[in-house]
């Protein structure tokens, strides 16, 4: 065979290189996903939904937490402990024998990421009554113990609202909140108030009657938190 009959020219070079090239990119579309498969593959968390829905309500809100710093939170929330603790325990404690002798036993240890509640171990009974729900929720779980009752409701979007009814020792997470004392009912109240979208707002009281503390634990607004406590008998 003679070297000419080997030569291309630049017409066929083009022609092949062009097909090549077509070719090459069907292959990458059949190993593409399309619109609808991507949607199922890539799904935003509940936690970032939850974000975003938050940073949309109130930027200036999102923005001003994401900035402050740590030692700032830390320092705020053990001043208003401190301050707080004082004021109220000395009112309600000069106020009534009953409400003394019942906080005697009632010990609040505050560490730099928790506070530890604990009050002496009894048997719970069963026939507590939540009388206030918001609207939407509904009881998805409830588990019974010797030492802990817990009931979780949740709604259509996946929110839950979770309480915890317990004697002996409880916990929660304080590093993500601002912290502040309050009365419900006449109990002893904690508040703490989520300053980062990822972690819930919590309520513990100690109910002084029964000897309990009932932790309610959601990412729901405050004010329903509150009105839940208030209905919980």
């Amino acid at each position: 065979m003679k070297n000419d009959e080997l030569l291309m020219d630049d017409a066929e070079f083009e022609e092949l290189l062009t097909k090549a090239l077509y070719r090459a990119a069907e292959l990458d579309a059949e190993e593409t996903p399309s619109d609808t498969e991507l949607e199922e593959l890539v799904k935003p968390s509940k936690k970032f939904q939850r974000k975003m829905r938050t940073l949309l309500r109130n930027p200036n809100k999102y923005a001003h937490n994401a900035r402050r710093p740590t030692h700032v939170k830390i320092m705020r929330i053990a001043a208003t402990f401190l301050i707080t603790l004082t004021v109220l325990f000395t009112t309600i404690m000069a106020a009534s024998p009953t409400v003394r002798a019942a906080v005697v036993n009632f010990v609040r240890t505050w560490f730099e990421d928790r506070t530890e509640y604990h009050v002496p171990h009894r048997d719970l009974h069963q026939d507590w009554t939540i009388g206030y729900i918001p609207e939407g929720f509904e009881l998805v779980e409830e588990h019974y113990h010797v030492l802990q009752n817990i009931f979780i409701f949740e709604n259509n979007d996946s929110v839950e609202i979770k309480i915890i009814i317990s004697t002996g020792n409880q916990q929660v997470n304080n590093e993500h909140s601002e912290f502040y004392n309050t009365l419900i009912n006449g109990n002893i109240t904690d508040i703490y108030l989520s300053n980062d979208i990822e972690h819930p707002n919590i309520i513990v009281i100690h109910y002084i009657q029964e000897g309990v503390v009932i932790t309610l634990i959601s990412e729901i607004d405050v004010s329903e938190l509150i009105k839940i406590a208030e209905n919980i008998y």
